[in-house]
């Protein structure tokens, strides 16, 4: 059974003043729910969002999608919803017009936001709609940021993590509630921000790209030679490449890939380097070839 997807969550009257006196114009923090954590190869299944206006009142939108895709168990067991539950809800064309026309060009903030950025921007792409110049804020980067070799720092930079240590009570993994959260925490490191280091700003600590940074579609065609990786991905296999650049220039490095990701300098493997056991990012275009097994 689908848990509702409304929510009881709200800002305080601090965290309101604080975010418009950096963002005067207003804010929308959002969350997609999806079949898995590519962009170019998984689906967005829920859009929800948390839009703050300038005058110090909200808005909300909300849609389930229907994927047109098998949604992998280990992925239901995250966020509970299943191809049952979607079969009757609309594809993504519609509720991706409502999404843009909700946000309009307002500054947009996320958790970990260059993977739903790089859904909206598939989807953008795939319907050839315009895009907006809305300035994208990491609630994630800003707290790894503020919080780097602080003695009293999160654990890490999850949501369910920094919330707790914001004593913010939520259930995660709902689209809406995730998306308040996210914007409360971002809130709450920025009245960190003003106290604590008055020498940092928060566009320096959270701010990723411009919107409309991603225009040409065709910068996100996997080439060829690559194309394994559509199968490799999904089950975050062993393989080799052989990549222009880094510590292990001109040889084959052992990665787990976990996602393929549009980003502003073109198409960026997302991957586990198993020689450094961090996670890191790859450009597409400087991939030269992949193996299972170097010879």
């Amino acid at each position: 059974m689908q848990k509702s997807r409304a929510s009881s969550l709200s800002l305080t009257d601090i965290e309101v003043k604080i975010l418009l006196e950096f963002f005067p114009q207003g804010i929308c923090a959002f969350d997609l729910e999806m079949t898995g954590l590519s962009p170019m190869l998984d689906k967005i299944i829920e859009i929800a969002a948390y839009k703050l206006l300038a005058d110090g009142s909200f808005q909300t939108y909300h849609s389930l999608v229907n994927p047109l895709i098998p949604i992998p168990p280990k992925t239901i067991a995250f966020h509970g919803l299943t191809n049952d539950i979607l079969r009757t809800a609309q594809t993504l064309k519609k509720p991706l017009t409502q999404f843009l026309d909700f946000y309009q060009s307002s500054p947009l903030i996320a958790h970990n936001a260059m993977f739903d950025i790089g859904f909206l921007i598939r989807g953008i792409h795939e319907h050839n709609f315009s895009i907006s110049l809305s300035s994208v804020y990491d609630s994630c980067k800003m707290a790894r940021n503020l919080f780097k070799k602080h003695p009293q720092a999160p654990e890490n930079s999850k949501l369910a993590t920094l919330a707790t240590y914001f004593e913010i009570d939520f259930d995660h993994h709902q689209a809406l509630d995730d998306a308040i959260v996210c914007l409360k925490i971002y809130a709450r490191c920025l009245i960190e921000l003003k106290t604590k280091f008055p020498n940092k700003n928060n566009k320096e600590l959270s701010f990723l790209f411009k919107l409309n940074s991603f225009q040409k579609c065709e910068n996100y065609l996997l080439p060829n030679k690559l194309s394994a990786l559509k199968e490799y991905i999904p089950l975050q296999q062993k393989i080799f490449i052989k990549y222009k650049g880094g510590s292990y220039k001109g040889e084959f490095r052992p990665i787990k890939p976990i996602s393929l990701l549009p980003m502003p300098q073109g198409l960026i493997l997302y991957a586990q380097c198993l020689h450094t056991d961090y996670n890191k990012y790859f450009q597409i275009k400087k991939i030269q070839s992949l193996t299972l097994e170097p010879k």
